[in-house]
Order: structure tokens, then sequence, then C-alpha cells
């Protein structure tokens, strides 16, 4: 399946605290013209009747997906209809949002779209997740917490990535049973936050921090794991080491990035991802004048496709925990060491997690790793169906 990361706007009614949108200066393309828009289904079109056997996913993000409004959905999906009749059902919607101003209003067109499922994230911590007129947290929870019982009232299922900050570390275990009691239904995943501004600075983690916040709420998970069966990243852990054939990966380990995704700007640029985006890395020219076959074959890519085969052989050669690691995202490697040759610095993280925590906690042993990888099937995010990003 290929993924488009679509970013259609890059404003948000919400400036939280690590957001690297947020400090890009979006307000220059608000919101992508219906002309774009437009074309992106001929593309989509074009696309799916070129590869019989392919499906699009298609994720709504941003930004703040939900303030381009109910019509712009509406006209999304009458330009699907328009351009993409015979291949109409190979077209997956998803959405991320931070759901604070999710309303009634948005049910029948999402519906009509096939979203049954929201990805959002969220973080009690005062300060860290703010509406944009008055920088304070309360009415943000608050409206949150609203749109959270909209979705349940509606019957849309949900998940939520909680991003671990400098500001989470004092208290792991009580932020665990805030998130995984705020919708005992709803997935979690637990991700480290990536910071390329100097003004976060403040907030980032070292991969020892993480690790040892990770070790912390596993023995918790690990207890109750028949309650909480959709916490990440210990969920698609524990089944990639128990089945390899049933192995899942985020994004960020699969490998295959460069293969499956994909990133849409307002502008209606090309890029890898919605970070490489942010970051002004690896541009793969226009929609006006790229196709997405083109996207997915321009040689530019080739350097990421040869990723594996470089690392395998190389600085991750014989290391236990490649099957489901593959080195890591490439964009968080390019972060610390400026080529995304190199394997991520979160490697360090998983590894010493599953050595001091997962392993002697839970009593397995790592033998599965070591037999061949499984392909797998990547997933944008492991804790919610089409997420990859905090919204």
């Amino acid at each position: 399946m290929a993924t488009i990361i679509f970013k259609p706007t890059e404003a948000c009614n919400a400036a939280c605290a690590y957001c690297e949108v947020d400090s890009k200066g979006w307000r220059s393309t608000k919101f992508m013209p219906h002309d774009i828009l437009e074309l992106l289904f001929v593309r989509i079109s074009e696309f799916l009747m070129e590869t019989e056997s392919e499906y699009i996913e298609l994720i709504w993000h941003g930004g703040e997906p939900l303030l381009l409004g109910v019509e712009y959905f509406e006209t999304a999906l009458r330009f699907q209809r328009k351009h993409c009749s015979a291949v109409f059902g190979r077209i997956h919607h998803r959405i991320q949002s931070n759901i604070t101003i999710f309303s009634e209003k948005f049910v029948p067109v999402f519906r009509e779209m096939g979203i049954s499922v929201i990805g959002t994230s969220y973080d009690p911590v005062e300060g860290i997740r703010v509406l944009r007129k008055d920088k304070q947290s309360i009415e943000y929870n608050r409206l949150f917490m609203q749109g959270a019982r909209l979705l349940e009232k509606n019957g849309f299922s949900w998940g939520v990535i909680y991003v671990v900050t400098k500001r989470s570390l004092d208290e792991p275990l009580d932020l665990f049973n805030y998130m995984t009691n705020l919708a005992p239904d709803a997935s979690v995943r637990f991700n480290p936050v990536t910071v390329d501004n100097p003004a976060h600075e403040h907030l980032k983690i070292t991969p020892d921090e993480f690790t040892e916040f990770l070790g912390a709420i596993f023995p918790v998970w690990w207890k109750y794991r028949e309650r909480y069966r959709k916490v990440e990243p210990f969920s698609s852990l524990l089944r990639g080491i128990m089945s390899p054939e049933g192995r899942t990966f985020c994004c960020t380990d699969s490998g295959r990035c460069v293969n499956t995704h994909i990133n849409l700007g307002p502008d209606g640029r090309w890029s890898l991802c919605g970070r490489s985006a942010d970051w002004g890395l690896l541009d793969y020219g226009s929609l006006f004048e790229r196709t997405i076959s083109q996207v997915f074959s321009d040689p530019r890519r080739d350097e990421l496709r040869l990723r594996n085969d470089f690392l395998a052989s190389g600085e991750c050669n014989g290391c236990s925990y490649w099957p489901v690691c593959h080195g890591g995202c490439p964009l968080d490697a390019y972060i610390t060491t400026g080529s995304m040759m190199k394997r991520s610095n979160w490697c360090k993280s998983k590894r010493d997690f599953m050595d001091s925590y997962f392993f002697p906690i839970s009593g397995l042993t790592p033998r599965y790793l070591s037999q061949k990888p499984a392909t797998g099937r990547p997933c944008v995010n492991a804790s919610i169906p089409g997420t990859e990003y905090p919204a």
C-alpha cells in the first residue's frame, strides 16, 4: 500500500510546545487551493490505474486538518468521485487531528469517506499542549475531552500518541496510568520527542532517558497486558518476537518508508514524509510536474533504498534487534549525524530497553529475533491505523 501523508494545511488552532510545523511559518500557505486538491485525485487515479494491485492510504494531516471545514472534505470527496470512479474502493482515508474542534457536523462526510478511526495526541502536563489564542492548557484539555466523547458517541474509534519530553521524566507511572485510562479501549503510543528547533531544546530527551521512561512503565504494562492490549511500543515488540510472520512496523522501524511513503504539502510539493518536509529535506518537486509513480521512482530516493543493505553489512551488522528496528528512522539519523545512511540514535534506546527491561521482566528470550527477518506489513503508526506524527 502506498501512503500519502497529506498536509492540505499547516495552520493550527493549537501551539504545542514541541511542534516543528508551528515554528516554520505555516502562514505563507494556509490552505491547499482547490485546483491542487483536484489535481491530487487526478494523480491518485493515474497511479492506481497504472498499478492494479496497489492501494492508496491518504492520511489527512497538518497543522490541524479540521480547520479546513466540512465543505473542504466534501469537495475532496467530490473530486474523488469525479476522477477516481474506477478505483474509488482502493483509496483509504485516515486522519490525524487534535480533535479540539471536532463536532458532529464532520460525522456524515467522514463516514462517507470511510473514516472510522481518528488519530490524535495528548499530554496532560500543563503548558505542553495549549490553544494558540490563550497559550493555556485548561481550555485545550476541556475541548479535547469534549472531542473524545463526541467521537465515542458517534461510533468512531480513536488512538492517542503521547510524546515523551523532558517534562515527562519525573512521573512516568502517573502518565502511563493517565493515558491508558483516558479511554481504556483506545490505543496509546509513547514516542520520544524529536527536536530540530533550538527553541525546543529544553524539552529534548536522550536515548538513555527514553529507555528509563519505558523501563519504568513496562512492568505495569506487562502485568496488565491483557487489559491494556494496545500500548506501543510494547505490543508490537511482543508480537514481533513471538510471531515473526505477523510483524507490523511503525514507519520508523520498517526500513521500507522510501518504498511506501510520500508527503504532499499545502503548496503541492512532494517530499518523503511530513518530517522531511518540515525540515526542508528530500523535496521531489511539484504535483503539477511529477506523478506519484515518478516520485516513487525518483533517483534521489535510490540512496535510501540502499540503506538497509548498507546498515546490515555495516554498523548494524550482527545486531540481534535488526528484525524489529532496521536502523531506525533515517531522519532521526540525519538530526544527530548529518547522514541518513547512519543508524538512528534511538537504536541504543531500543537495544537497552530490550536488554535491561523487556526480556528480564517478561522472561522471554530473543530466540525468534535470530530467525530470518519477516517482511512484515508496514503500518504508519502501530498505535493507531494510519497515523505517523503527533498532531
